[in-house]
């Protein structure tokens, strides 16, 4: 059975009524960006299209998107990303199966939730913004790494039994088979475009993630 990794984020909704046949809307098309209604059957993303539950959002090597859920969550997917909405209402899940993402999670009421998934990490936080995003492969798993911009991530490992805490303007890196490392600040992150509000400025991010990831790599084994 495949294992995955689990964000939760503990909080407060905007909209607390449930789950919706429409759950979201894209609010930001460039590039090639794909919506799929199952994984083999995509079209072309249009700017405003709603999205649903079940749903899966792809973007090629020059695509970004933003995604407005209606659960109270901002998505933004970099490009060569895929996830799946997995569940969206007071528990919302997404599954994060390639690339990266930003989240930006509005305060929640108590009982209330955001996930995202991708191996076997379990992160939760009470309102926050962060990205996530996958690193180097080995054999069948990735790396996976993470920064926070806005409040903390309380972050789990089920396959190392690791925790820790990751802190506005820290990150962590979390090697396949290692334990989770102390969290440390980074001036990257201060430099990722975490804007999601097309009406407030540009929202891509051109940050050299290979560049960042090369950076986590060296001061987490230092």
């Amino acid at each position: 059975m495949k294992t995955y990794t689990i964000f939760a984020i503990a909080a407060s909704v905007l909209l607390a009524t449930g789950l919706h046949a429409e759950t979201g809307k894209l609010a930001f098309v460039i590039g090639k960006v794909e919506v799929g209604k199952s994984d083999k059957t995509w079209h072309k993303a249009q700017l405003g299209e709603t999205v649903n539950q079940g749903d899966f959002i792809r973007t090629g090597k020059d695509g970004t998107v933003v995604v407005h859920l209606k659960s109270g969550a901002t998505l933004k997917l970099k490009p060569n990303s895929h996830i799946a909405l997995s569940e969206i209402g007071d528990a919302t899940t997404i599954d994060v199966n390639a690339g990266s993402l930003f989240s930006k999670i509005d305060k929640r009421k108590a009982g209330q939730t955001y996930r995202i998934r991708a191996q076997t990490l379990v992160a939760a936080v009470r309102g926050t913004e962060f990205f996530f995003a996958y690193g180097r492969k080995t054999k069948s798993k990735s790396d996976m790494w993470l920064c926070v911009n806005e409040g903390s991530v309380h972050v789990t490992d089920s396959s190392s039994s690791s925790a820790v805490d990751v802190n506005k303007g820290e990150g962590i890196i979390v090697p396949v088979g290692k334990s989770i490392p102390k969290p440390k600040a980074y001036s990257w992150t201060k430099n990722l475009n975490w804007n999601m509000e097309p009406a407030q400025g540009s929202v891509i991010d051109k940050t050299n993630l290979r560049s960042a990831y090369n950076d986590l790599l060296k001061n987490n084994y230092d």
